[in-house]
């Protein structure tokens, strides 16, 4: 790989031991994947804000950091908080979440704690380099806002931040970011995070061109997350709405590798039986995070109302303040919502006292992840909680 004699110096332990540690990861990742240099990215984003065991070496890596006096080098946010006041069960889980908070702090990182960071804290551009990990923004900062990043795992993601750098290879290449699998759709209501469940089964770490849908960006941000789930997804594009897909030729200079039609019946086999969907204990909505303008859309159905079964808004933290003194926020909470901030996804794996009744959720990410979970589309979702008014969508 080929290095500034800046670069070689901090590989060398210029800036101590624990930098260079840092510096022989990159470049080690790098020559993995063939890079040619190491490129200065705008920011990072860190996906390991949860203080359990698992993840030990990472943490270290961070104390050590920390007491090496070092600082991030580029704006960094972080993933969400894993909801260690949520439940008692939670406290006792997460019990050294204070500790990694404290180092993060001291690391210099912007206390976001959202998983959708770029609707907040650290909005990229158009070609942007980025160091992200994250699966749910990485796939919407490539796809979306047309910014470049890898889909970087923990470590990893650690030290983009410290570096400022990242090795050239995968997506932050041109030749990697042209379409592979073209998803013709055959849909009269669409339900964007069951579509990207299936997506992201057919493409697998391929790159999906979906012909030309008017999505919202929440919609893109939800069904991205569910392709990044099921298929490790980091890249879609939609013909004529994300900006590196003006046309299918633009986007497909050769014939694609494989062509799909997903109809409307295969969406609504994604959505669980009305049996199973009443029998869950509770609804989850928010996972990624649900921004604000997400959360007033789906708040408003609530104004009024009580809920039948009980239900919980994940949100971005910086908005939480916002929503709550709205009055469709506070409609929300007299009805019976409980509004919190945490990941849902580690706030609801430990349910004890729920036995073996499911949680529903509109979320493809979490539908996919979350053990003891059912899907139902947002209809379904509002049906369930007892707020839907008019036209109901019918349940398989």
């Amino acid at each position: 790989m080929e290095l500034t004699a800046e670069q070689r110096a901090d590989l060398n332990g210029a800036q101590g031991d624990v930098m260079a540690k840092c510096m022989q990861t990159l470049v080690r990742h790098g020559d993995t994947f063939n890079a040619r240099r190491l490129l200065p990215i705008k920011s990072a984003h860190l996906a390991g804000t949860f203080k359990i065991v698992f993840y030990s070496a990472y943490y270290e890596l961070i104390h050590r950091l920390v007491e090496s006096g070092i600082k991030v080098k580029v704006p960094t946010t972080l993933d969400p908080r894993p909801g260690c006041r949520f439940r008692f069960q939670n406290r006792f889980a997460f019990w050294g979440q204070r500790r990694l908070e404290e180092d993060l702090e001291a690391l210099g990182v912007l206390p976001n704690y959202s998983c959708v960071c770029y609707s907040q804290t650290d909005t990229p551009q158009f070609g942007d380099i980025l160091g992200w990990g994250e699966s749910s923004a990485i796939i919407y900062a490539n796809s979306v806002v047309g910014a470049r990043t890898n889909r970087n795992a923990i470590m990893i993601d650690v030290c983009h931040a410290v570096t400022g750098l990242t090795p050239e290879f995968g997506y932050l290449l041109d030749e990697n970011r042209v379409g592979q699998v073209h998803i013709k759709l055959d849909i009269e209501a669409m339900d964007a995070p069951a579509l990207g469940l299936l997506i992201g089964r057919i493409a697998v770490d391929r790159v999906p061109v979906l012909d030309h849908y008017p999505f919202t960006n929440v919609e893109m941000k939800n069904m991205g997350a569910a392709m990044a789930a099921s298929g490790a997804v980091a890249l879609f594009h939609v013909v004529g709405l994300t900006p590196e897909a003006p046309t299918l030729r633009a986007i497909f200079p050769n014939e694609p590798e494989e062509v799909h039609t997903i109809t409307q019946k295969d969406l609504d086999d994604v959505r669980a039986s009305t049996d199973l969907q009443r029998d869950t204990a509770m609804v989850a909505f928010g996972c990624p995070h649900m921004t604000l303008e997400e959360a007033l859309e789906v708040g408003r159905h609530f104004v009024g109302k009580r809920l039948v079964k009980p239900a919980a808004f994940h949100l971005v933290p910086d908005v939480r303040d916002a929503f709550m003194e709205h009055e469709i926020g506070k409609a929300c909470v007299a009805a019976g919502v409980e509004v919190v901030e945490h990941c849902p996804l580690s706030g609801l794996s430990l349910r004890i006292g729920l036995g073996k009744k499911q949680v529903l959720t509109p979320s493809g990410k979490l539908y996919y992840y979350l053990e003891g979970c059912e899907y139902g589309s947002l209809e379904d979702a509002l049906n369930v909680c007892g707020v839907l008014d008019g036209d109901r969508k019918k349940t398989p």
